[in-house]
């Protein structure tokens, strides 16, 4: 039996939050869900985490919170348990599968909470986790109900952390940045990016990331961008090219602690680096760490922010043409939210005039194209009343492999 990651109180303050936006956004009820490989949602307003990150996407996981009344938990039987143990919830309803969402509205009938304005996970970065036809059973199956988009109430929700959500952040920071940096100290001239995800990996699980998540980390060497004949494109598989001495290599990783993630990327150079190779990642280093120092305030509008970013591109001599993607759609961001999520809102782009409030904890991240490989530099922070706390160890500067 699986104890409880958050106590009762934590749980019960976002229940009560939740009602109050639930009030303000005029719904009488929030339908939230999970299987076995995500249930963001449902996770955060149960207590409950079904069985985090095994990608088996089965074996739904519902919470009906009222704003009104008790809220219901409807679970696959073999998690009733840890379902009574990590949730603050006390009816819990155990199925056995297949899952029936006629059976489902069945239960919220006949505990009154089948009328009204009932919100649900159909907006942006969202997902309902059972199949199409049973969501649609459950809807016919709850005449009196209006289902309308419960995403807004949602997100502002998740993206104000607790201190508690905060400190689990801050754990896995302090893992991935222990480890790597010994990866980095363990790979050398001769290694390939496959031989670099496994050493990565097994630096992160010696750290203390005993979940699937480290696995997942984002590799671009030099190596590929040469063999490729362009610019290293960020995301892909990893390959066999072989690092030679006096290239680069970027790591973007991540761990999950109690379903929370921390995550930022590093760069190293094998054997020592060449002045040019630092002149760049030293000014990338210094936007992220001037945008934190100078922008990342509460109440500055993510607009603001972002101009200010670019300003500093302009003072270190970097033109539009190397910050394009900043400044016209699709608009890359410079802050995506962290928690649940290892990318989540709220985006701190140029074409949105939110402000950043207290309790967000932001992943804050610059990259500058150059001579065929894109440098990077990132670090987590949460929003403070009057200012920003930096949560990972910030960057050092580029790690030296070996030759």
């Amino acid at each position: 039996m699986t104890a409880a990651l958050f106590d009762r109180e934590e749980l019960i303050a976002r229940a009560d939050r939740a009602r109050e936006e639930m009030a303000r956004a005029g719904l009488d009820a929030l339908v939230v869900t999970g299987d076995f490989a995500a249930g963001m949602n449902y996770y955060y307003l149960s207590g409950h985490l079904p069985r985090d990150y095994q990608l088996n996407y089965s074996r739904p996981h519902v919470m009906v919170l009222p704003r009104e009344g008790e809220p219901l938990l409807w679970v696959y039987g073999i998690n009733e348990a840890n379902a009574r143990v990590q949730s603050w919830v006390q009816d819990v309803v155990a199925y056995g599968p297949p899952f029936s969402g006629a059976a489902l509205a069945d239960a919220v009938r006949a505990r009154g909470l089948g009328r009204g304005r009932i919100g649900a996970e159909f907006g942006t970065d969202q997902r309902i986790a059972m199949p199409f036809d049973e969501w649609r059973a459950f809807e016919a199956g709850l005449p009196g109900a209006e289902f309308v988009d419960g995403t807004d109430v949602l997100w502002a929700l998740r993206m104000i952390k607790s201190p508690a959500e905060v400190e689990w952040i801050r754990k896995c920071d302090t893992i991935n940045g222990e480890g790597l940096a010994n990866a980095f100290g363990a790979i050398v001239a001769g290694d390939s990016e496959v031989d670099v995800g496994r050493k990565v990996g097994a630096a992160l699980v010696e750290a203390g990331a005993f979940r699937p998540p480290y696995a997942q980390a984002l590799i671009v060497s030099e190596a590929k961008a040469k063999a490729l004949g362009h610019t290293s494109r960020m995301l892909g598989p990893q390959t066999d090219q072989i690092l030679k001495p006096g290239e680069l290599l970027f790591v973007d990783s991540g761990v999950t602690l109690a379903g929370y993630w921390g995550e930022f990327n590093r760069m190293a150079v094998v054997g020592e680096p060449s002045a040019e190779q630092t002149f760049h990642h030293d000014n990338i280093r210094e936007i992220v760490r001037r945008s934190i120092a100078e922008a990342l305030k509460p109440g500055e509008s993510f607009r603001a922010v972002m101009e200010h970013m670019v300003r500093l591109y302009h003072e270190l001599g970097y033109g539009d043409e190397k910050i394009g993607n900043y400044l016209g759609p699709p608009y890359m961001h410079l802050c995506h939210g962290l928690g649940i999520a290892s990318s989540e809102p709220p985006f701190v782009r140029l074409d949105s005039d939110d402000v950043l409030l207290p309790g967000m904890v932001l992943s804050c991240e610059a990259y500058l194209p150059e001579g065929g490989m894109t440098y990077g530099s990132e670090e987590d922070v949460l929003i403070t009343a009057d200012g920003c706390e930096v949560l990972s160890e910030p960057d050092p500067g580029l790690y030296v492999m070996g030759a």
